[in-house]
């Protein structure tokens, strides 16, 4: 069991059809999911929220991008243990030192991304 509280799923992504894609694939393998167009919304959510048992993350968005979103999670204990999953048309380099559970190109591989979360969740 991962360190989440309950067993959702955020995917945090600004392009609309591709989060959209995502929260129909993990809805459709059975996960409950919740999904935001920017690291600031998504930080709102958690302040409030029982902990994901993992965060989906782009890195590229406005208002709030990935790093920034991860560099506030590593920062606040009670977030810094949810595992994130990074999934970005950028090198992989763009998430050194965000200590990512795993990252993914995009167009991400759908199985493998489901088999991270199937692992965590």
């Amino acid at each position: 069991m991962a360190s989440g509280d309950n067993d959702v799923v955020v995917v945090v992504e600004d392009e609309e059809e591709a989060r959209t894609f995502l929260i129909q694939i993990l809805e459709f393998e059975g996960f409950d999911v919740v999904g935001f167009s920017n690291g600031a919304e998504a930080l709102d959510y958690l302040a409030h929220a029982l902990k994901p048992c993992l965060i989906v993350l782009d890195m590229r968005m406005p208002i709030m991008d990935g790093p920034q979103f991860r560099t506030a999670m590593l920062q606040d204990s009670r977030l810094a243990d949810i595992p994130v999953v990074i999934v970005t048309a950028l090198e992989p380099s763009v998430a050194a030192g965000l200590s990512p559970l795993r990252i993914f190109r995009k167009p991400v591989d759908v199985s493998a991304l489901l088999d991270v979360i199937r692992a965590n969740c």
